[in-house]
């Protein structure tokens, strides 16, 4: 670029207030979401437009570096980040630098015009990339601090009381009143795996938590609905093993549940479910945490304790002691319909009528062997805790 004599350089100082005057006059002019901000809104952003008025001039001069584009947002990058979005701080830019250009060279001699044209599109050039360079480190900020606040609500949904819970819930940003849903999952995720991941969980429902720690990850999945809605809680499941799949290690799904309040439950249930995943190694991938009851109770899990002993033991001992005892009797004889029959002295048929009332009343099919496992820890557990009933 040419470099400009004293003369242009003393006349474009002189000229800097009505440059800056006038730019913000086509800012105002030319933007009617400008004039709606608050006035402290507007004096910040005039302050912006002034210092790049006033930084062009300087660096044309000669007398700041390469860099100064950039720090023309330097006095307030949250002001501009925070009040207007990337498009309107562009458009103000572009605003200053054509009311620049068309009028910087008029005030110089004849003979620098054409280098003072070409150094305004230089200095808009930058501080193009400068703006984008602004918003880039913002949202990295952002996004920082979002994780920072999600960890801190998933973290208190599993260990403080439902208020301090909900308070750094909505903290968050959680804003969906409907059923929530957990995914607890093993996953190295650096910043920008973790960026996309919060991407596609937002597209997978209307809302979410994320927090990880080390090589697991923590997600609440949230839906708008009522939780009662067969349609809502079906689409809420299926976002979430659609979300889980997008995971390179295990992941347990937890249950639906009703709304956020009770997102610890379901939070609880895939942790447990994960830790407990090693023990069924053929498990789908990835497994709901209601599919792996037996194992998490023999991983301690007093949660799936009670789902087993409420959710399967209580129904079949409500259906009689009869077909209690014929359902044990056959998963002791190994699912033999013959070995039954012969040891409760009935006919075979007997055998098939009672198991099948099981599979017809409570979902749970005896001759499936993971079911038969399941309904045979409910009625170990079931009798345990009838028994420690009974000494009370």
């Amino acid at each position: 670029m040419e470099p400009l004599s004293p003369d242009a350089i003393n006349t474009l100082r002189e000229a800097k207030e009505r440059l800056i005057e006038h730019s913000i006059d086509r800012i105002s002019a030319d933007l009617p979401w400008f004039r709606e901000l608050p006035r402290a809104d507007r004096e910040r952003i005039e302050t912006v437009a002034r210092a790049g008025v006033s930084t062009f001039i300087d660096w044309i001069a000669g007398q700041v570096d390469t860099g100064a584009p950039m720090r023309i947002f330097s006095a307030a990058p949250q002001t501009f980040t925070g009040v207007i979005s990337l498009d309107q701080t562009i458009a103000l830019v572009r605003i200053v630098v054509d009311t620049v250009q068309a009028e910087a060279p008029t005030i110089v001699p004849p003979q620098m015009r054409d280098a003072v044209r070409l150094a305004v599109a230089q200095f808009g050039s930058d501080v193009g990339f400068a703006t984008a360079g602004v918003y880039a480190r913002a949202a990295e900020v952002r996004g920082a601090w979002d994780a920072r606040l999600e960890s801190v609500a998933v973290d208190a949904l599993l260990h403080d009381d439902a208020s301090v819970a909900m308070t750094r819930v909505s903290a968050a940003g959680w804003r969906c009143h409907g059923p929530a849903v957990a995914i607890s999952a093993q996953a190295t995720l650096d910043a920008v795996a973790v960026a996309r991941l919060r991407h596609e969980a937002h597209n997978a429902a209307y809302d979410c938590l994320i927090s990880v720690h080390s090589e697991n990850v923590l997600i609440l999945l949230g839906s708008e609905g009522d939780w009662q809605d067969k349609q809502v809680h079906e689409r809420l499941g299926k976002a979430a093993t659609e979300l889980a799949k997008t995971l390179e290690g295990d992941a347990v799904i937890g249950p639906v549940v009703a709304d956020i309040s009770e997102g610890s439950y379901s939070l609880r249930c895939a942790m447990a479910g994960l830790e407990a995943l090693p023990a069924w190694p053929g498990a789908p991938r990835p497994v709901q945490a209601n599919d792996l009851l037996p194992e998490r109770v023999f991983a301690g899990d007093e949660l799936a304790k009670a789902q087993l002993f409420e959710q399967i033991y209580k129904p079949l001992h409500a259906l009689g002691s009869t077909i209690e005892e014929t359902i044990y009797t056959y998963l002791l004889s190994g699912a033999s319909l013959e070995g039954t029959a012969r040891a409760l002295f009935v006919h075979t048929n007997t055998v098939r009528y009672r198991l099948g009332r099981v599979a017809s009343q409570l979902g749970w099919d005896a001759t499936d062997p993971r079911e038969a496992f399941v309904l045979h820890t409910a009625i170990i557990l079931g009798r345990l805790a009838q028994s420690v009933k009974a000494d009370q």
